[in-house]
């Protein structure tokens, strides 16, 4: 090179995108007179990358929602952990329970019976799962809220009432002040072998939970009433623990038991419903994997539309080129123009997803009026689609739409920064 001639400046430099190749990768998206047709690819192809984003964004929010509200209503019913003796019989429950309450991240401990029987009513007969509290446990204050006006006081000891979940209540016929007979297994010996024990019930109140599972089998009265009728003795059929933080419980009950662990039998409220919560967790996997692929051919989209366009701007690529523009801002430019096309997809997917996952219950409840039908199943009897947004999931849909984005544009972008200048320019005149 000549000593004091210097190479004129050159459109790109080492930066990895300057103003103009931003500017250059953001005109491609406007509509020209030669390009409609590839202008129209292009916004095709926005729109498929934010019908992707708007699905995943509605989609796991409603899932989110469903998933939320069914774990708090077992979390109503069922005892975060509890300890069981191996005879069905917890004796030294009150060591026990002394043990749990001392623990810090235990809210509440209490005995409590969980047994079966059958309920007879004038018309109609059903097997039942019964479970006995003490009106002063935390969970029981919690199933009294799935209680409508019914004072938890009217359940007293020796008072001999029963609490019975709706569609259990309906398919026995029965309701508040009717009298029902219930049957348990256990027993009395008598010379024609072993007698099962009945109690007449008066019926309290009806609960609803919201979730067939419980409403149609389950029936809680008071502690004391339920031992005596399934003559436990001093003993409990087992130990209910609450904590502050329920997803604790499987590191927080081995710590209570400590070296009685040996002799119990421990249940987590993630056990009960393991298959259930599964499933769930399986069917939000397939439903992102398929939506993921949606958004994969959003993004092939791109693609096409970048092969178009660099057909057709082969001329300037040329004229770009022999004016001093190196491969790698040429390959940057068509980078931009997919990475905006992603991005503007994003952004309109954003701008559909989140209202309507905001909105899922109402718009949901509006459908189902105008096509008088139910959407949502009756069995788990909610008054409207929940929907729950988690801010890591929205970003983590919009890193992935713009990564396919990103990459769609490889190949296209390649192909236009190999472009030889000389025949470009040629094709040109």
């Amino acid at each position: 090179m000549r000593r004091g001639w210097t190479r004129p400046a050159s459109f790109a430099t080492s930066r990895p995108m300057r103003a103009f190749e931003l500017w250059m990768a953001s005109a491609q998206l406007r509509a020209n007179r030669r390009g409609g047709f590839v202008s129209l690819v292009s916004m095709l192809s926005m729109l498929g990358v934010a019908t992707a984003v708007a699905l995943l964004v509605v989609v796991l929010s409603v899932m989110n929602g469903f998933d939320q509200v069914v774990r708090e209503r077992i979390l109503s019913v069922l005892a975060h952990g509890s300890f069981h003796g191996p005879a069905g019989e917890l004796g030294e429950w009150r060591e026990l329970r002394d043990a749990a309450l001392m623990h810090p991240e235990v809210e509440s401990a209490a005995p409590y019976i969980d047994g079966q029987g059958v309920l007879s009513a004038p018309d109609a007969v059903a097997g039942v799962q019964l479970l006995g509290f003490a009106p002063d446990e935390a969970a029981f204050r919690a199933l009294g809220g799935l209680t409508r006006d019914m004072a938890l006081e009217t359940l007293a000891a020796g008072s001999w009432r029963i609490v019975l979940g709706s569609e259990l209540a309906r398919r026995l016929d029965v309701g508040e002040g009717d009298d029902v007979l219930l049957q348990v297994p256990q027993g009395w010996s008598t010379p024609a072998g072993i007698a099962p024990r009945m109690r007449r019930l008066e019926v309290a109140g009806v609960f609803h939970a919201g979730m067939n599972d419980f409403d149609r089998s389950l029936a809680w009265m008071h502690y004391e009433d339920a031992r005596r009728l399934f003559g436990l003795g001093e003993a409990a059929g087992g130990l209910r623990v609450m904590l502050r933080d329920p997803w604790r419980v499987e590191a927080v009950m081995p710590e209570i038991a400590g070296e009685r662990a040996g002799n119990l039998f421990v249940r987590y409220w993630t056990w009960e419903h393991a298959s259930f919560f599964y499933s769930i967790a399986m069917t939000k996997r397939i439903t992102i994997i398929i939506l993921t692929l949606l958004a994969a051919i959003a993004a092939f989209n791109i693609v096409s539309s970048l092969v178009m366009i660099v057909r057709e701007k082969t001329p300037d690529i040329g004229i770009l080129r022999t004016l001093g523009s190196t491969p790698r801002s040429v390959m940057a430019i068509f980078s931009g123009h997919g990475g905006f096309a992603g991005l503007l997809g994003i952004g309109l997917g954003l701008a559909v997803g989140i209202p309507l996952a905001v909105w899922a219950g109402p718009l949901t409840s509006a459908v189902e009026r105008f096509l008088e039908t139910s959407i949502v199943s009756p069995g788990y009897s909610l008054d409207e689609m929940p929907s729950r947004i988690l801010v890591p999931e929205v970003v983590a849909v919009c890193a992935l739409a713009l990564l396919l984005s990103l990459v769609a544009t490889v190949y296209p972008a390649l192909r236009a920064a190999r472009t030889d200048p000389a025949r470009a320019t040629r094709l040109d005149s």
